[in-house]
């Protein structure tokens, strides 16, 4: 992020709900991040998206970064396309989350809702 101009900051002490924020420009995000399993058949990925006491918010958070550390790739999916489920999953080579595959653009919006900082 960093490298194509976000400004990008991690919080040091308290535990909430997301694990960095994000700005570009007005546009400030907070991000929890999250890393899949390739399962054995190396085109399906899974990764969790709840908490133990269930599941993230608007309020938490505003973007799921989903992170395929075996490919080097990364899933800005906004937190509102996952409310609700406890994994998100998706395949390889016909990936139903295309759109966000890679893709900063929505970081880049200021988001609707009321800023939690």
């Amino acid at each position: 992020m960093a490298s194509v101009g976000f400004s990008v900051f991690v919080p040091t002490f308290a535990a909430p709900a997301f694990d960095l924020v994000s700005k570009w420009g007005r546009a400030i995000h907070a991000i929890q991040v999250k890393s899949g399993a390739l399962h054995d058949n190396q085109k399906s990925i899974q990764w969790m998206t709840h908490t133990p006491s269930g599941f993230y918010t608007e309020e938490d958070c505003s973007f799921f970064a989903l992170v395929l550390i075996l490919r080097d790739e990364i899933w800005w999916v906004p937190v509102s396309e996952v409310a609700g489920k406890k994994s998100i999953c998706t395949n390889a080579e016909t990936d139903v989350l295309h759109q966000y595959r890679g893709n900063l653009s929505a970081l880049k919006a200021q988001s609707g809702t009321k800023s939690q900082f």
